[in-house]
C-alpha cells in the first residue's frame, strides 16, 4: 500500500480521493476502497458548523478535525 500521495501519483491512472469531513466519512472512505481521502475548509466548517467556509471555522478547530481523520485512516490524506 502506497503511503504518500507522491506515490500515488507517480502511478499510471488517476487517482480517486474522495472528499471526507470527519473521521467516520474517511473511515468509511477507506472502507470503499479509496487509497486517499481530501478534506476542504468547506467540508468542515459545513459538518461543524452547518456554515459555508467564510472564515468562522478557527484554525484550531481546522487542525483538530484533520488529527482526528488521519488518527482514523491508514491511507494519505489531502
Amino acid at each position: 500500500m502506497p503511503t504518500t500521495v507522491g506515490e500515488l501519483l507517480r502511478r499510471e491512472g488517476l487517482l480517486l480521493a474522495p472528499g471526507v469531513y470527519d473521521a467516520l466519512s474517511a473511515k468509511l472512505a477507506r472502507q470503499a476502497g479509496f487509497e486517499a481521502v481530501f478534506m476542504s475548509g468547506y467540508s468542515v466548517a459545513a459538518s461543524l458548523l452547518g456554515e459555508p467556509d467564510i472564515g468562522l471555522l478557527t484554525q484550531t478547530e481546522a487542525l483538530e478535525a484533520a488529527r482526528r481523520v488521519c488518527a482514523a485512516v491508514d491511507c494519505p490524506v489531502i
